[in-house]
C-alpha cells in the first residue's frame, strides 16, 4: 500500500464486545486516498462499510471499540490519538463531514432548514450572517429553491430535497473530505442520478474528496473513480472502477457484478450470490466461493498486488508482483 499525504488508513480493526465475546466488524483494513478522489466502497449489508466510516469519524460507541494498533492519518494528523474535544473542534465538519445512512431521518422536523445550518456552525464560532450567506450559496449549489427550502420544515420536503439539504449541510464549513453512507439508496432511480450528478459536480468544482459507500454496483460505477470491495469486514479487492467492473479478480467481486442485471446483454449471465455465512477459518468467502481450494479452508489470504490492483485471494498468490 502506497502512502498518501491526504488520507491513510493503517491496520484499522473495530470490534464489539457481546457478553464475553469480541466480534470483529472491521479487520485489519488498509487503504489510502488521494485528494480530489471519489472512492467507492461496495459490499453487501454487514460487510463493515459503515463501521469503517464511523471509525474514521471516531463515532464508534460502546460496546464497540477501535483496536489500539489502528492508525488513521489525515493530512499529517493522527486522528485516533487526538483529544476528543480537539477532534470535534479541528476536524469534524471543518475537515471531514458526514452524510449518514438513513440520512433523511437525520433532519429535525421541528427545526426549519436554515436553523440546521445555524446549529451546525454554532460550536465553530461562525457568525449568523456568514452562515446565512453560505447556506444560500450551498442550497443553490445543490439546485434547491432557496426562498422556499430555507424556511421550510423537513417534513415539507421530498426525500430527494432532504437529501440535497444534507449534502449542502455537509459542505457548510468547507470540508476537504465528505463520507457519504448509502446517500441515495432510498431514492428512485431518476432522483438518484440527479443527486449523483450534483455530487460529481461538487467534486469537480470544489475539489472535495468523497468516500461514497453503497451496496449498489451501478451507483458505485457511476460515481466512483476508484473502488474498494469489502466482505466480512475486510477489503478483498481494490483498484480503478473500470478495471474491477470489466475484469473482477476476486470471486466475491465477480459474484456481486454478475448478480446485477444489465439493460443490454443476456440474462443468462445474471446469477444470485450463493448463500452462506462467512467462514471463521481460512478465507471468509470459502463457504460461498465457486473456486474454493483446500488452502482456502485452512489459511487466511493476504492482499496480493496484481497489475496495480490489490486482491485478497489465493488464486493470485503466484501472480503477485
Amino acid at each position: 500500500m502506497a502512502s498518501s499525504d491526504f488520507l491513510e488508513v493503517k491496520n484499522l480493526s473495530v470490534s464489539y464486545r457481546v457478553y464475553n465475546t469480541e466480534i470483529k466488524a472491521v479487520k485489519n483494513v488498509n487503504f489510502t486516498m488521494e485528494k480530489g478522489e471519489i472512492l467507492g466502497v461496495i459490499g453487501e449489508s454487514g460487510s463493515g462499510k459503515s463501521t469503517m466510516a464511523k471509525a474514521i469519524l471516531r463515532a464508534i460507541k460502546p460496546p464497540g471499540f477501535i483496536d489500539p494498533s489502528s492508525k488513521i492519518m489525515f493530512k499529517g494528523k493522527d486522528l485516533l490519538s487526538m483529544k476528543e474535544s480537539d477532534f470535534k473542534k479541528e476536524v469534524l465538519w471543518k475537515l471531514i463531514s458526514y452524510v449518514p445512512q438513513a440520512s433523511q431521518n437525520s433532519l429535525n422536523n421541528t427545526m426549519r432548514v436554515i436553523d440546521h445550518f445555524y446549529d451546525t456552525a454554532y460550536s465553530h464560532g461562525v457568525s449568523k450572517e456568514e452562515v446565512t450567506e453560505r447556506a444560500i450559496e450551498l442550497l443553490k449549489l445543490v439546485k434547491l429553491d432557496v426562498d422556499r427550502v430555507a424556511k421550510a420544515y423537513p417534513f415539507q420536503l421530498s426525500g430527494g430535497m432532504k437529501q440535497r439539504v444534507l449534502i449542502a449541510l455537509s459542505l457548510l464549513l468547507n470540508p476537504e473530505l465528505i463520507i457519504m453512507d448509502e446517500a441515495v439508496s432510498s431514492l428512485d432511480v431518476a432522483t438518484q442520478k440527479y443527486i449523483l450528478d450534483i455530487i460529481k459536480d461538487i467534486n469537480k468544482k470544489l475539489g472535495t474528496s468523497i468516500i461514497f459507500i453503497t451496496h449498489e454496483i451501478p451507483v458505485a460505477a457511476y460515481i466512483s473513480t476508484r473502488m474498494l470491495v469489502m466482505y466480512a469486514g475486510e477489503i478483498v479487492e481494490e483498484g480503478k472502477v473500470e478495471e474491477i467492473l470489466k475484469n473482477p479478480l476476486h470471486p466475491y467481486s465477480n459474484a456481486l457484478i454478475n448478480s446485477v442485471p444489465l439493460i443490454r446483454g443476456s440474462m443468462e449471465r445474471v446469477k444470485p450470490i450463493k448463500e452462506g455465512l462467512p467462514s471463521e477459518k481460512g478465507c471468509p468467502f470459502n463457504t460461498r466461493c465457486d473456486k474454493v481450494m483446500e488452502i482456502c479452508k485452512v489459511e487466511h489470504p493476504e492482499i496480493y498486488q496484481v497489475n496495480d490492483r490489490g486482491v485478497r485471494c489465493f488464486l493470485y498468490a503466484n501472480k503477485a508482483k
